[in-house]
C-alpha cells in the first residue's frame, strides 16, 4: 500500500468468541491434526503477527533486529546469574504483586496484570512474528484460522495519524456488508461512545455481543459521520475467488492460506482449465499468509518434482518439503503487493525459481520465521517463532528484506483502497493489466 504516513497496524476482525471451553478443546485438537508438524509435535505456522506493526516498518527494521539478536543470544549465555533461575525470576513477580497489592491506592485486577506481564515478556523477544494471545484472543484465532468467525465482519487497522478505525475490508454475507459499510471508512463511534484513541482490546471489548444482537457503528465517509445498525452473524470467508479473462486466462484470488485454501485452490485452476484457460493469474496481494499444509498442497499441485520447503530448527537441524512428479504445465503470472506476507510472498518467490511464473506488483514485507502456537494452561496460548524457513535455493526473505517482483508497478492510495474494497476493475488495475499483458502478447 503506498500510504506513506507512519503507522501502526492490528489486523483484526471485530468478533465475539462464543466457543465453550470444551468446544475450544476441539478445535485445538483439530489444528493440531492439520497443521505441519515439526519435530516437537508442534504445529507450524507462517502466518502472519495478527498484531503486527506495519509492513513497512517491518521490512526496514529485519536485518538489523536480526543481527542485533544474534548478539544478545551471545551475550546471554555469559551473564547468567542466580537472579535468572526459575525461582529467583517467580519470586521477583511475586514481590511486585505484593507491592502493588499492599500499596496501590486504585483497583488492582490480578488477572489483568498477569495478561499484560505475559504479553510484555513475549515482546521483550523483540520478534515481530512471536505474540501472547489471552484465553479469549487464542479462541478467536481457533475461529479465524478456519475461514470463519462470529462478529459484525470487518477488518481494520488501527491508525496513528487519523482519529478512529480504518475499515480495510468488508466481508460479503456479514452484517457490517449488508448495512452498507465500506472499506475505507473510519470508524468514530460505537452506540454512540466515541472510540477514538481506543486500543484493540478495548475496541474488543465494547464490540463483544451475542450473535444476533445488533450495534450502531458512527462512521465518517468522506468527513461526513454516517451511522450503521450491524446485526452480529456468523461470517464464513471463503478463501478463493476466480473467474475468466479475455484471451481464456484463468484469474485466482487467493485471500490467505488457512483451512480451505488449497482445496478451492485447486478446484479453481481444474475448473477454469476445463473451460479452456491457457494461462493463469494467481492474485495474492494483500495475503497475510496462513497454514503451511495448505501452501504446500498448493504449490505441490503446481510444481513438478523437486523441494519446495525447507525448515531450520532452533538446532539447525532441516527438514525439506518435496513435490511431486505431477504438475500443472501453463503459463502463469503471480501478483504481489507490500502487504503479501509469510506464505504468500514465499508462494511467489518460489515459482519464480522453478521458472515457473513471472511477478508483478511491489515489493513484499519479509519473512521467514516459523511459529509454533502452543496453548498455556490458563487457556491463553503463545505463538512463538520456532524455526527459519529457506526457499529452494535457500534464500532467507527475511534476509533480504522481502520478494522483489520482476515486474515492479505500484497502485496508488485511491487504487489500493478500491482494491481492498473489492471496486478495482481491471480497466484501472495497472498491475493486473500487466499481469494479463505477459500472457497475451
Amino acid at each position: 500500500m503506498k500510504m506513506e504516513q507512519k503507522y501502526y497496524s492490528l489486523k483484526f476482525v471485530l468478533t465475539l468468541v462464543i466457543v465453550s471451553s470444551a468446544l475450544a478443546a476441539v478445535l485445538s485438537a483439530l489444528v493440531f491434526i492439520f497443521h505441519y508438524e515439526s519435530p516437537s509435535g508442534l504445529q507450524s505456522v507462517i502466518s502472519e503477527n495478527r498484531d503486527r506493526g506495519n509492513s513497512e516498518r517491518i521490512r526496514n527494521n529485519n536485518r538489523n533486529n536480526n543481527n542485533q539478536n544474534r548478539n544478545n543470544d551471545d551475550n546471554n549465555g555469559n551473564n547468567n546469574n542466580s537472579n535468572s533461575s526459575g525461582e529467583g525470576r517467580t519470586q521477583a513477580l511475586e514481590d511486585l504483586i505484593d507491592v502493588i497489592e499492599d500499596r496501590f491506592i486504585g483497583t488492582f485486577d490480578l488477572d489483568a496484570f498477569i495478561a499484560y506481564a505475559m504479553r510484555a515478556g513475549v515482546a521483550s523477544l523483540d520478534d515481530h512474528w512471536s505474540h501472547y494471545m489471552t484465553p479469549e484472543e487464542y479462541a478467536h484465532h481457533l475461529e479465524s484460522i478456519n475461514n470463519q468467525f462470529v462478529g459484525i465482519g470487518v477488518e481494520v487497522l488501527i491508525d496513528d495519524d487519523i482519529d478512529g478505525v480504518r475499515v480495510m475490508n468488508v466481508h460479503r454475507g456479514s452484517g457490517a456488508y449488508d448495512a452498507g459499510i465500506l472499506a475505507g471508512d473510519i470508524i468514530v463511534e460505537v452506540d454512540g461512545e466515541c472510540v477514538i484513541g481506543y486500543t484493540l482490546d478495548e475496541l474488543r471489548a465494547l464490540l463483544r455481543r451475542p450473535i444476533d444482537d445488533t450495534a450502531v457503528v458512527g462512521a465518517l465517509r468522506d468527513e461526513e459521520l454516517m451511522h450503521f445498525t450491524v446485526v452480529y452473524r456468523v461470517v464464513f470467508v471463503d478463501p478463493v475467488s476466480y473467474k475468466m479473462l479475455d484471451g481464456n486466462i484463468g484469474y485466482v484470488s487467493l485471500r490467505n492460506f488457512d483451512m480451505g485454501a488449497a482445496n478451492g485452490f485447486i478446484s479453481a485452476v481444474e475448473y477454469l482449465m476445463s473451460q479452456g484457460a491457457v494461462g493463469f493469474i494467481y492474485d495474492v496481494r494483500s495475503n497475510p499468509g496462513g497454514r503451511l499444509d495448505e501452501m504446500s498442497a498448493i504449490l505441490d499441485f503446481l510444481l513438478p518434482e523437486g523441494i519446495i520447503f525447507i525448515s531450520v530448527s532452533t538446532s539447525g537441524d532441516e527438514q525439506t518439503i518435496m513435490s511431486d512428479r505431477h504438475y500443472i504445465d501453463m503459463p502463469a503470472v503471480v501478483l504481489v503487493n507490500s502487504h503479501s506476507f509469510s506464505a504468500a510472498e514465499y508462494f511467489a518467490a518460489l515459482l519464480t525459481e522453478y521458472y515457473y511464473a513471472y511477478t508483478v506488483g511491489e515489493q513484499t514485507t519479509g519473512k521467514n520465521r516459523l511459529q509454533n502456537t502452543i496453548p498455556l494452561p490458563c487457556g491463553g496460548a503463545v505463538v512463538l517463532s520456532t524455526g527459519e524457513y529457506l526457499t529452494k535455493n535457500r534464500v532467507s526473505l527475511y534476509d533480504e528484506g522481502g520478494y522483489t517482483p520482476l515486474h515492479i508497478i505500484e497502485l496508488t492510495d485511491d487504487e489500493y483502497l478500491l482494491f481492498r474494497r473489492g471496486e478495482l476493475d481491471f480497466d484501472d488495475d495497472p498491475q493486473l493489466q500487466l499481469a494479463h499483458s505477459l500472457l497475451t502478447n
